[in-house]
This record gives C-alpha cells, structure tokens and sequence, in this order.
C-alpha cells in the first residue's frame, strides 16, 4: 500500500505578512456557513485553533494528515489515498492532493459519508439529499493545473454518490472498469508500461467494451479530469505515447462525457465563452454541478474563462456520500460488464477482486481544495402532499413545502391521506360554519372507538383519537356560530 504522508512537516507556504500576523476564518466559514458540506482542508493541523479560524498559514503548525483520513476514508487497498498539502492551495493554508498519477504508481482515492451532515441541516429523519428543480443541489470544488500541466495526464475525478462513503470493491458500482487499450509499444511508447486501461463507459463505445447503452445505473454523478478516457491513447503521431485529458469529464449515473460533446448552454447572468478545455495557464479549475429533477448544469471556471452546459441525468436519486481519487476498478470479460475474475489481478480471483491500476507517464500530484455542498432538499420518498384547498399531490415533501403544500408520511398516497381544510369543521371553506358543514359532520360519525369508513372523515376527528364521537360533536358544536358568520379559526384546537 503506497501512501504519501506528511507530519510533523512544517507549514512553509508563503503568503502576505498580514495574513501571518492575524488568524482568518476558514474559506467553508466565509463563503458557506450554511452549506451541508463544506471541507476546505484549513483545520487539519496537531493544534487547530478555535472554530471556526483556520490553522496558522505559515510556519506556526503541523499538517495532520491522521486527522484528514478520519474524515476522508483513506484505508483502500490501492495506491495514493489523498492527502494534505501546503503547496497550490485556493484557501489557505491547505489543499488536499492526489498523488502521484504516475504509471509507476496506482491509483487510489478517498471517501466521507454525509449521512452526519445532512441530518444536521435537515433534521434527523433525513439522512440522504436531492436536487430538484424546486430545490437545486450544488457541489462545487476545484482542482489545481500546475505549470508542468500534469493534470493533462490524471485520472481522478470528484463524485457526490448514494450509498458510497465506505471502502468500495471493484465491480460493477465502478465508474471506470475497462478493458486494455492498443499497445503504444508498436508507435514508440516505452515497454515498461505501453498498455493502458480503456474506460468501457462511455459513448462512443470503445474497442472490446460492451454497448455502454447496456450499462447498469451507478448511484452517482460525478465530474474530473481522465485520461483513461482518450479515443487515441498511443498518439502515435506525436512524441509521448500516453492517453490524456484535454477536457472536463462528465458521469451521468451510466456514463462518462467528455465536455461539451454537443450539450447546449441553458445561459445564465454571464456570457460561458469556454470548450471545458484544460487552461493553458496554472491556476485551479473551479468546477460547480448544479443539480435538478433530470438534469445537472456543470460549469468550469479556469483563469477566468467560463464554460457551461446543461447534461442530462441518468441516475436520479438522492445522495449521501462524497469521494475523490480514482475508485479502484476491474477489468472486464471481453464484450461483457462482468468483471474477467483472472487470478493475475493482485492475485486475487473472483467476479469482484480488487483490480488496482496505475496512472499515465504524464501524470503526477494533483491538488483539489475548497469542496462544497449546499441547497437541495432532505430526501425521504415521497407522500401526500395536501394543499390549502384539500386538493392532493404525491411529491417529495421539500417538493411539498415550497409548493406551499403540507408533507404527508413518507411513502403516504393521496388515496390514504385526508387533506383538511384551514378550519375542519368548515368543510365547505365558505368561512362560516353552519347547518350545510353539520350535514357532513353527522355523515361522519362512527362512534367511539371506531374509525371513520372514509379518509376524508378523518377530518372530523378533532381530538385525534381516531373515532368520530360525542367528543367531537360537543368541538363541532362549538363552532358553529351559523350562516355568515365568520368561523373562530382556533375553535377546534
């Protein structure tokens, strides 16, 4: 297992003398205080001061990469798990990298749980998160292009999933099973490493994959930079012989899209005049997916230079879980999305065994920093949703609320739900309670200890214990006051 880390390194980045001399609050603190999720990687240090300032920004603390793997699972059994770094950050003093990318070295990754998170901001029967078009979910994060342009040749990527923040095995829940591409040996690649893994979903499909239409849904979008993707990974016609990226990648929930692959731009308050292409110049891409109903708007921001589109969702679920890295995959039987089960794969046989790869000649250490999640809705499945005027909906109960409706029980349907109206003795809503709304109430009467024959006599039961009785005659009695008179909102309670 390779690992790169950092303690008890000191901190040497290099940044303006006032920003030594006062302590500042964390980047989450400043731009997102309200956010679901936020990690900016600033509290990782042996002493991190109060909440919410982050750790000293130069030469007054020690990284904790310890610290980070209890939030960022790093226990895989593959390659370069992420870890803090005090070089390239977007906020300081930190940023996390992912590293090394090289072909000599495999590709890892780590993942959070957000169960925690969520519940917090939408209380504690919620433990997973949607986008809709109501309530839009956003994740945002960047990643780091240094002046050797590393990122060209890297494999990693960011993923908001449902189910995911553990240890995951290769099989078919991974975003990147793949079959060997070309031999770039036969174009001039060095031998020690000229066949490279050929990412089976995506469209068009590649060589020896199986159709991508036929994939299995993942519970998951995510968005990155992968090499692994390149139609032409030998680039015979040119002097190195490696795959790389040259622009944003997109997964769906079935498969990945290299942008914009013919996605329109739905506009916005600013012209988007960029192709998703990797900046020439060093500096982080800031990547933001908004995510709706059925669809997710992804936006870059490299060095100024907007880019956007609108891509579609295959998955359409909810979340709980982040990761970034590279999730460990398996290669595939020919023609198949089963993995091969060869016996040469870490020595381990079988339909899912841990299939560790490693990166591209070009690739290196790669930071990421200034992760966020934030809007959405607290997911449960939907219910009734009953409206002011006894009208009914099945939706999801954030759906519900800003529809200005009132969320029935998880799972509920409008044929079980009794939706009342403001005042329930009123059933007419004509604002008065009289010999008309009497006629109804005596229809529902069932006695005590006997519920109504029908759901919308529930609204009679006034005290709530499930019967329709003298109890709430002597309430219904109580209110009313007869034609024209304006009903006493508060003579049921």
């Amino acid at each position: 297992m390779h690992r790169s880390i950092v303690l008890g390194t000191l901190c040497v980045c290099a940044i303006f003398a006032s920003q030594q001399a006062l302590a500042a609050n964390t980047w989450c603190y400043t731009n997102h205080p309200n956010a679901i999720f936020c990690e900016d990687f600033d509290r990782y240090c042996v002493d991190p001061p109060p909440e919410p300032e982050a750790c000293a920004p130069a030469g007054e603390d020690i990284r904790n990469t310890w610290a980070m793997w209890d939030v960022w699972d790093g226990w895989h059994n593959c390659g370069w798990t992420p870890a803090l770094h005090d070089e390239y950050p977007s906020s300081w003093p930190y940023s996390a990298k992912i590293g090394c990318q090289a072909w000599n070295n495999e590709l890892g990754y780590g993942n959070t749980p957000l169960n925690n998170h969520i519940q917090a901001k939408f209380g504690g029967v919620y433990t997973e998160v949607l986008g809709t078009n109501q309530t839009p979910l956003t994740v945002e994060f960047g990643i780091h292009s240094d002046a050797d342009r590393k990122i060209h040749g890297a494999n990693l990527y960011v993923e908001l999933g449902r189910g995911r923040g553990r240890p995951l095995i290769a099989g078919v829940d991974s975003l990147t099973n793949w079959v060997p591409g070309p031999d770039c040996t036969l174009c001039g690649a060095l031998q020690e490493h000229a066949i490279y893994p050929r990412i089976c979903r995506t469209s068009p499909t590649p060589p020896g994959c199986p159709d991508a239409s036929t994939a299995s849904i993942v519970p998951a979008l995510a968005a990155g930079f992968v090499a692994f993707l390149d139609a032409d990974p030998c680039h015979c016609a040119e002097t190195n012989h490696w795959p790389r990226a040259d622009r944003l990648a997109y997964f769906d929930g079935k498969q990945w899209w290299t942008l914009p692959a013919g996605f329109p731009d739905p506009g916005g308050s600013e012209p988007a005049t960029g192709d998703f292409s990797i900046s020439p110049t060093p500096g982080y891409h800031k990547i933001k997916l908004i995510i709706t109903t059925n669809s997710v708007t992804v936006e870059m921001r490299a060095n100024g230079v907007l880019s956007r589109c609108a891509v579609p969702r295959a998955y359409t679920g909810p979340f709980n879980s982040m990761l970034m890295g590279y999730q460990m995959p398996c290669q595939l039987a020919p023609g198949t999305w089963n993995c091969n089960g060869a016996a040469d794969c870490n020595g381990v046989a079988g339909p899912h065994q841990t299939c560790c790869v490693s990166g591209t000649n070009g690739g290196g250490t790669i930071p990421l920093d200034d992760f966020a999640v934030y809007g959405g809705q607290g997911y449960a499945e939907p219910g009734a949703c009953c409206f002011p005027d006894t009208s009914c909906v099945v939706e999801y109960p954030g759906n519900c609320l800003s529809l200005g409706g009132q969320p029935g029980e998880s799972g509920s349907t409008c044929a079980n739900t009794a939706c009342c109206p403001p005042l329930p003795a009123d059933h007419d809503m004509d604002t008065d309670v009289d010999l008309a709304d009497f006629g109804w109430f005596q229809s529902c009467l069932s006695g005590p200890q006997t519920p109504p024959t029908v759901v919308p006599c529930r609204c009679a039961d006034f005290d709530g214990d499930s019967d329709v009785d003298a109890d709430d005659l002597t309430t219904f009695i109580g209110c009313m006051l007869g034609p024209e008179i304006a009903a006493d909102p508060t003579c049921t309670d």
